[in-house]
Parts: C-alpha cells; sequence; structure tokens
C-alpha cells in the first residue's frame, strides 16, 4: 500500500528546516517511502515570511492537505494546535495525525496564555535584551532559526483560533499525542481524551523544547504512522 504525504508544521520561532530537517525528521520519513510537505507558519521560515504574518495558521495548512489530501500530519507546539482546529475543520483530508508538545491549557475554552503571549511580542519588538527568561529564549530561537523577529512577533500577536475539546470529538484521524514529561505547558489529558481514536505517550524528563529532538518521540511517532 502507498504511504500517503506528510505534513509537518513547527513550532513558534522555529522554521521547517530548523524543526523538522535539522534533527532528521525529513530523512527518516523519506527514506521510510513518505512524500515530506513542509508547512510554515505565517511570519515564519521562507514561505510564512512572503505573506501575511497575521494569517490564520490552520488555514495554511488546510490548504496544503486538500492539495495531497488524504495526508498524515506531525504539529509541534504551535503547529500542533494548528493542527488540531485544521483536522477538526476537516477531518477528511487527514488520516493519521501526532500532535507534539501541546497541552490542555492550550484548549480554547481554558486557553490563560494571551496575556503571556503578548509579553513575548513585546520581548520581540524591543531593541533591549528581556530580563525575561523565555523572552530571551523565543529571540534567541528565532535568531537561530533565520526568522525575522518583527514578523514573528505579529503572528504572536494574531488572533489564532484555538480548538476546544467538543471540536476535537470531530477528528477522525487516528492520533498520537506525545508529551513531554518535564513540559510545563501541563499535561494533554483532556485533549487526548476528546480525540476518538487517539493514543498518548509522555516522554519521561523531556521539557517543552526539547521534544521534537528527542529520539523516544522520533522513534514513537515513525511507528504510529506505519501502524496501518
Amino acid at each position: 500500500m502507498q504511504k500517503r504525504p506528510v505534513l509537518l508544521i513547527h513550532g513558534m520561532g522555529s522554521s521547517y528546516r530548523h524543526n523538522w530537517v535539522a534533527p532528521g525528521w525529513a530523512d527518516l520519513l523519506h527514506e521510510s517511502g513518505r512524500e515530506v510537505i513542509g508547512v510554515e507558519l505565517p511570519g515564519h521560515g521562507v514561505q510564512g515570511r512572503a505573506g501575511d504574518p497575521t494569517r490564520v495558521a490552520a488555514d495554511v495548512l488546510l490548504e496544503a492537505a486538500s492539495k495531497s489530501a488524504p495526508v498524515d500530519a506531525i504539529g509541534f507546539s504551535a503547529g500542533g494546535y494548528a493542527l488540531m482546529v485544521a483536522a477538526s475543520r476537516q477531518p477528511e483530508l487527514f488520516g493519521a495525525v501526532a500532535l507534539l508538545g501541546v497541552a490542555d491549557s492550550g484548549l480554547r475554552e481554558s486557553r490563560v496564555g494571551e496575556v503571556a503571549m503578548n509579553a513575548i511580542a513585546a520581548c520581540l519588538e524591543s531593541e533591549e535584551e528581556p530580563a525575561d527568561g523565555m523572552g530571551r529564549l523565543m529571540r534567541r530561537l528565532i535568531d537561530t532559526a533565520g526568522n525575522d523577529r518583527a514578523a514573528v512577533a505579529a503572528f504572536v500577536r494574531s488572533r489564532q483560533p484555538y480548538a476546544g475539546a467538543d471540536d476535537l470529538a470531530a477528528v477522525s484521524a487516528r492520533c498520537l499525542v506525545v508529551e513531554g514529561g518535564a513540559d510545563t505547558s501541563g499535561p494533554a489529558d483532556r485533549i487526548a481524551a476528546s480525540i476518538p481514536r487517539s493514543s498518548r505517550v509522555v516522554l519521561k524528563g523531556v521539557d517543552h523544547f526539547a521534544i521534537p529532538g528527542d529520539v523516544g518521540c522520533i522513534d514513537a511517532v515513525l511507528r504510529f504512522l506505519d501502524e496501518e
């Protein structure tokens, strides 16, 4: 049976190359017989900087998915939240999805991060090195990934839609939720419970930003995609 193409959606401040090529995901998926399609968030990477940084990320993802449907997809952090929205809006486009580094705190009904997101955006817009630890971390991530701080700040300030638990009940794809045991964003219990065909992996001692590079994560996701 021919394997479905795989969409890879990176996290905030990162890019397709930084999040998926450098740790080896793209090569491993190619070697397994998959077509790999990198989807970059608005304001990020090569693709995202070419358009409106405030565009809805889930719309960008759905456009890419519709061109090669049905597809599998892997989303990390902000990319995972966009994938949750996309897979609940047009479930017929997706065969299997892996959600990395998402947490119940990112569900629409419990989301409490708008103030924190605006604070991160302010750190990105400032000419001074921020005192805030997360602000410094995000600036360095953005610089390392070759992104433009102002464009990423515009994305951060945009009001991106988030899925609710009720929305996730519409997801028909097989789903793997991968959680870092040391991720301060919190657990993903409700997300995993709300998606009908879901399983969950917790990476012991792994923090949020280490999830995409973790060997256990890569192995679990590749095995999951090939289970069919």
